[in-house]
């Protein structure tokens, strides 16, 4: 399943107790995923789970029992007004006396993931969207966002408009206040994940770039060791220096600790002996 799939599963299953919080969210179902036919506001959903609870809300909060007939939900136009909802030039508008109360608010929240929400997956992209058909719905989710500290951003596509939240913290804050906290901590062991690949990528560039530079100097020691010997200057040398080139020349690939743990001589002298042998070998001597 996709990341938002979990996230309305999960959604699901919350169990406000307070009817305030129920009638809330079914307020935002309605406003977000709601169209007029016939009289009637008419939901579709292709989600069995947001299905039933769309049903379960409707017992609980308006004692509507009327059967319903999977993917759609059927709503007289005449109950609205019972949850805050009424018609304003042709379009859907809400009371906002409805979410007074912050539980109220993080219940419509999730009213209106459930509808129009989705969220990227974690391992490509942090965002998390709601989909509005009209000003008024954009403006309304807009304020609902920032009243909890959000950053939303919103932009427009084809016929609708959609209000979304784009960084890490603002969808894992999105999520706990929807109350899918499993979901939160799904997001939050993606982001772990890449911590630790992140340090785990800069700890290898640090060692290829030091193992570069250590071969690099190894290149350039190992061909003033060749200058010596080709123009007979190495057998000039005294013994010390001679034992370095000999070494540092049969083995290239090994670093200065290597270098000086095979000759016995400490990591000081091999250093000051071997800048000599580049000294000599590139005529800076």
């Amino acid at each position: 399943m996709s990341f938002s799939s979990d996230i309305k599963k999960e959604l699901c299953s919350v169990n406000d107790k307070d009817l305030c919080c129920r009638r809330s969210e079914l307020a935002a179902i309605l406003l977000f995923g709601g169209g007029v036919e016939d009289e009637q506001i008419v939901i579709r959903t292709e989600r069995g789970d947001v299905f039933k609870r769309i049903c379960g809300l409707l017992r609980r909060v308006l004692g509507y029992a009327e059967l319903q007939e999977e993917p759609v939900v059927r709503l007289p136009m005449n109950r609205l007004d019972e949850l805050g909802l009424f018609q304003d030039m042709g379009e859907m508008a809400i009371d906002e006396e409805v979410f007074d109360k912050d539980c109220c608010k993080r219940a419509f929240f999730r009213g209106a993931f459930l509808m129009s929400g989705t969220a990227a997956d974690p391992r490509k992209n942090y965002r998390l969207e709601l989909f509005a058909y009209n000003e008024t719905v954009t403006a309304l989710a807009s304020e609902m966002l920032e009243n909890f500290g959000l950053d939303p951003k919103s932009a427009r596509r084809k016929n609708y408009n959609i209000i979304y939240l784009e960084d890490y913290e603002s969808v894992s804050d999105a999520l706990i206040i929807m109350g899918a906290q499993k979901s939160m901590l799904a997001l939050s062991y993606v982001q772990i994940e890449k911590d630790i690949s992140n340090q785990s990528n800069r700890r290898s560039n640090f060692l290829i770039a030091n193992m570069d530079r250590a071969m690099t100097v190894s290149a350039n020691q190992c061909a003033a060791i060749d200058e010596l010997a080709r123009t007979g200057m190495l057998e000039t040398l005294d013994e010390g220096l001679k034992t370095v080139a000999y070494a540092r020349a049969g083995n290239p690939e090994m670093n200065l600790s290597e270098l000086a743990e095979l000759t016995g001589i400490s990591k000081s002298t091999l250093s000051r002996r071997l800048n000599k042998l580049l000294e000599l070998g590139s005529g800076k001597d």
